[in-house]
């Protein structure tokens, strides 16, 4: 049987801004484990967080970049889950009312030219980090990023190769440093992307079973980990066994994918808007004045 790729990614890009999302703790990167962590971002009783205006501006500049939408209003939710880098057991995203929609980009592969379409880009804090080294079989917990501004920017499951993928990651990139949105340090996880991967019978519209590579911060091994779990899956559809939809880990010294958890729908985090936070709303004048000060796209 021919089977078809389906690929779809999500990008996290860490907004270039001096402040977190909800507070003012600087995000500068290598700083000693803990020291920029407040009590807004680790959850302290009482605390309550304050939208960064700077983040509304780098969200209206990868609008620019993306040929995308800006949301006149848009709504921040509590995205429930546990994770012990995650201290108050919810994250703050968006769900139904995210900041920017219906975007594209145009990538170019052995001289092809296609549109990938970006559904949507929303808001969200980053988690903290769990750290393993020299602890000697403990693990500790640094929550300096914890916080920190995210746009996590999606796309519809337009690609069908590593090598579409990849054109459009560099693409992205490319943008959000163009248009100072992220410092696109990848080694230090300011843009980093999850890949949604699932084969189906040629010529069938029914979408395969999907699994997710977590966290993938080089195009190199992007494209490595995308080949390697095609070809997975492909040796397990053609042995009758069925794909398991689950969130992978990438292992660059054994080129091979490894189970992290069992991969969650939207309802398994019980969306609700959060109380703590005002609705979003922009004038269109204000995204007009902006546009102006803007270079233009490359």
């Amino acid at each position: 049987m021919k089977w078809e790729v389906v690929i779809g990614i999500e990008v996290h890009v860490q907004l270039l801004t001096q402040s977190k999302l909800f507070s003012n703790s600087p995000t500068r990167y290598g700083a000693s484990p803990n020291s920029q962590a407040s009590i807004v971002d680790i959850a302290m009783p009482g605390s309550l967080p304050v939208l960064n205006k700077d983040v509304i501006y780098k969200s209206i500049a990868l609008s620019k970049a993306i040929n995308a939408k800006v949301a006149n209003k848009s709504v921040f939710a509590r995205k429930n889950y546990f994770y012990p880098d995650l201290p108050k057991g919810y994250q703050i995203s968006q769900y139904k009312h995210p900041i920017l929609s219906e975007g594209e980009l145009h990538i170019t592969v052995n001289d092809q030219q296609k549109r990938i379409r970006i559904c949507r880009a929303h808001l969200e804090e980053d988690a903290g980090k769990l750290v393993h080294e020299n602890l000697f079989g403990y693990t500790g917990i640094d929550l300096n990023r914890a916080g920190c501004p995210l746009l996590e920017i999606v796309t519809e499951p337009d690609m069908q190769s590593a090598a579409e993928a990849v054109a459009y990651l560099k693409k992205l990139h490319h943008l959000v440093c163009y248009f100072d949105i992220c410092d696109g340090n990848m080694q230090e996880g300011s843009f980093r992307a999850d890949i949604n991967i699932s084969l189906k019978p040629s010529g069938s519209s029914t979408l395969g079973t999907r699994t997710e590579i977590k966290n993938m911060n080089s195009f190199k091994f992007i494209e490595k980990a995308i080949n390697f779990e095609i070809k997975r899956q492909r040796q397990l559809l053609e042995n009758n066994t069925a794909i398991i939809q689950q969130t992978l880990l990438y292992d660059s010294d054994k080129d091979t994918t490894v189970p992290m958890r069992s991969k969650e729908d939207a309802h398994d985090y019980r969306y609700f808007p959060d109380p703590d936070l005002i609705p979003i709303s922009i004038e269109q004048k204000v995204i007009d004045d902006f546009y102006q000060t803007l270079p233009e796209s490359p």
